[in-house]
């Protein structure tokens, strides 16, 4: 489904490099910025790019109750950001019991994700996404999404596992729509990526980002993410999809996706965007 048809009649919210700025230096833990002082020259000179657009429910949600499922898009653009940091989502930890899933409907992506395994180990991950490409987030775990080509559309999808929730944990929902429980909940991962000539992109970030996470790992759509929406056009599925079908999904990212072990005294948030 064409982005510009999902998008269509839906109010619109867009993210400045103003805002990733000052979530960056005023206290919310989970955002990083790779060169502040370029920004703050950037925006000094009276340039605040727009780095994405998006659209909340863009299908109405599916469920009822405790059992619902939302649909957002997010639309990234393509220049990059000074000091050479690609383009980008703010970053933020999701809820662990929150499930997650990206179609990227238009230009192309990186997805960065980091978690901590059962045994408290680092987890850093990559997957390049072109058109048509799926994607999970691990449960509980932070996630970046950067523009590699542009303008890229990402459409997602997100809902609770009940069985996963923690005691006093908000809701994904709730997440979504509370800037402190999104981007305050849990340290910063350190970590983004930049321009590169080999690539198209390298993964940096600080040395205590770097030394705390490692080097990524290179993951690919893994096949039961395949196969639980097919044909692939995942904002299809989530309009037509029986609740049958909903629920295998869920069974099948239990079953197959790794969740976060978060750190003493941490309580992870998140949200779709």
């Amino acid at each position: 489904m064409p982005a510009t048809a999902l998008a269509a009649g839906r109010t619109a919210a867009q993210r400045r490099l103003s805002d990733l700025l000052s979530l960056a230096e005023h206290g919310c833990g989970s955002v990083y910025l790779a060169n502040p002082d370029a920004a703050r020259t950037r925006i000094a000179d009276g340039r605040d790019p727009v780095l994405y657009t998006a659209y909340r429910d863009v299908i109405a949600p599916r469920g009822s109750s405790s059992d619902i499922w939302y649909a957002d898009l997010v639309v990234y653009q393509a220049d990059d950001l000074p000091g050479g940091e690609l383009s980008r989502s703010i970053g933020h930890w999701n809820t662990p019991a929150q499930l997650e899933v990206f179609h990227i409907v238009s230009g192309r992506v990186l997805l960065l994700t980091a978690h901590r395994t059962s045994t408290g180990g680092p987890d850093l991950r990559f997957q390049v996404c072109g058109p048509g490409s799926l994607a999970a987030v691990p449960f509980g775990a932070w996630h970046l999404t950067c523009a590699l080509d542009g303008p890229a559309a990402v459409f997602n999808l997100y809902t609770d596992v009940p069985d996963l929730a923690r005691p006093h944990d908000p809701t994904s929902r709730h997440a979504a729509e509370s800037a402190t429980a999104k981007y305050a909940s849990q340290p910063a991962v350190e970590v983004t990526a930049v321009r590169a000539a080999d690539d198209g992109f390298a993964v940096t970030g600080s040395a205590r980002g770097i030394g705390r996470w490692g080097q990524p790992i290179p993951v690919r759509t893994e096949s039961w993410l395949r196969d639980a929406v097919q044909p692939g056009d995942l904002a299809a599925f989530f309009r037509d999809a029986s609740h049958t079908e909903l629920n295998r999904l869920r069974r099948l990212a239990v079953a197959y996706l790794p969740a976060h072990t978060p750190t003493p005294h941490s309580t992870a948030a998140g949200g779709s965007w």
